[in-house]
């Protein structure tokens, strides 16, 4: 009996200790991997520290208030009811499976990736690191050139070929020219406004009306401005310059005016000039006067400028159909991602995620930005 309690205990210190040396020797190279793709250590690290941005962004957002990696209770604070640390990790590992889940779909789909290009990011990464010289974040964290560009850059090449495979003219799932016609034409509008306040600042810094004179000079060139652009005399470009001359501004000053072809709902646009732009005819163009602003509004032929769609951004006046089609497609997209990364067979190294934890690169940031701060 007195021999058994005695070797019990050091077969388990034994045991422990091989445990321990088990532990010591693991390879931690690498943080993820599939058949298709093992991603270093790097990576990892790399998402941590993004991800820490992420989550500073977040807590500031849910809380109202100013926040730093360098506070005191930085690890004590929450994001989305979770522990700020955990929020980090399941953040980073979810990137990281996204990525090989991506790398998985570009085989699967037979997709040929432009290496000329990633070589070149590399490069790029390489060259940038190498001119900060030693004691770097990225060095101290220990992220290599390589393991930034793929997640910089590298990743979005083979994430942009991958939707291109599915989606673009010669994809599995291509969309038409006539699709992507009808959203440019069915969602966009051509519009040009130009606009001056009828309300000016006094002496003592009060809102007031502009003189009489000053607004009937005002009026007198929008209705010129809008009879032009509705006889088709002029277009939008030379009612800018026939406004420099009108209200005499130099060669520098800015006119108040826009032209785009965009969502109406995506400009800056308050909801009454929208929905007086949206009212106009093709070609038409009308004066409003709104919040104190006059107005001449003008809607183009968003039929002519369909026209432009093309993937030659030399051509003059080119409107991207690729970008069309990832309005069209980028929400269908995300979700096949989301919808294979839960059904992606992987395998984890918990040895380097615990090497290289979220609170390790928290506190080699929190000291890398103490002694930039000192330095400065």
């Amino acid at each position: 009996m007195k021999i058994n309690k005695i070797i019990k205990p050091a077969a388990a210190l034994c045991a422990a200790a091989v445990l321990v040396s088990a532990a010591g020797c693991a390879d931690t190279s690498w943080s993820f991997k599939n058949s298709n793709k093992t991603l270093s250590n790097g990576v990892w690290i790399y998402k941590t520290y993004t991800t820490i941005s992420d989550a500073i962004s977040k807590i500031q957002e849910e809380s109202g208030s100013t926040v730093n990696i360098t506070d005191k209770d930085f690890s004590s604070k929450k994001v989305e009811k979770k522990d700020v640390y955990q929020w980090i990790n399941d953040k980073a590992k979810d990137a990281c499976v996204e990525y090989l889940t991506i790398e998985k779909l570009v085989k699967d789909n037979k997709v040929k990736i432009d290496q000329d290009a990633i070589k070149s990011s590399e490069k790029t990464y390489e060259s940038y690191m190498s001119q900060m010289g030693a004691n770097t974040l990225y060095e101290k964290l220990g992220i290599s050139s390589k393991s930034a560009a793929y997640c910089d850059s590298t990743i979005s090449t083979i994430k942009e070929s991958l939707f291109k495979a599915l989606y673009d003219k010669e994809g599995s799932k291509a969309v038409s020219d006539d699709e992507v016609t009808k959203y440019f034409t069915d969602n966009y509008t051509d519009y040009y406004y130009i606009h001056y306040s009828l309300k000016t600042t006094d002496a003592d810094g009060n809102s007031v009306d502009i003189s009489d004179d000053d607004k009937d000079k005002v009026t007198k060139y929008f209705a010129k401005y809008a009879t032009e652009l509705n006889e088709g005399k002029k277009t939008p470009t030379e009612i800018d310059a026939e406004y420099k001359t009108d209200f005499e501004l130099g060669s520098d000053d800015t006119v108040p005016s826009a032209a785009e072809t965009k969502k109406l709902a995506d400009s800056s646009m308050n909801e009454e000039v929208q929905k007086a732009i949206k009212d106009l005819g093709d070609k038409k163009a009308d004066i409003k006067t709104i919040d104190d602003t006059i107005y001449v509004l003008y809607k183009g032929s968003i039929s002519e400028k369909a026209k432009n769609i093309t993937d030659d951004s030399t051509k003059e006046d080119a409107i991207s159909r690729l970008n069309i089609v990832h309005e069209m497609k980028d929400d269908e997209f995300d979700k096949y991602i989301e919808a294979e990364k839960k059904k992606l067979k992987y395998d984890t190294n918990d040895a380097c995620l615990s090497k290289y934890s979220v609170e390790r690169t928290a506190n080699i940031l929190k000291d890398y930005v103490n002694s930039q701060s000192s330095n400065s």
